[in-house]
């Protein structure tokens, strides 16, 4: 199953082929740093704007972690 997020993120194809509207959510999307950073490394080269890409996959694992702990300590108080 191919989710859109991998469709978009520039997985099988560049961004760059995408409408304008789409390139602008694929930017939002965390897959789409990811791949930002680790395809230049597959090919030997250093991946442009690296501190940009890392940020956002922290904010997004921030993000993710404190939402994990309201949820857990909202249902340990049930």
């Amino acid at each position: 199953v191919v989710t859109p997020m991998v469709l978009l993120c520039g997985v099988f194809f560049p961004t760059a082929q995408l409408p304008v509207v789409l390139q602008n959510v694929a930017q939002v999307l965390p897959l789409t740093h990811a791949i930002e950073l680790v395809r230049p490394l597959v090919v030997g080269r250093a991946p442009a704007e690296p501190l940009l890409h890392v940020l956002v996959l922290l904010a997004y694992a921030a993000a993710a972690f404190y939402l994990a702990l309201v949820l857990t300590r909202r249902r340990l108080l049930k």
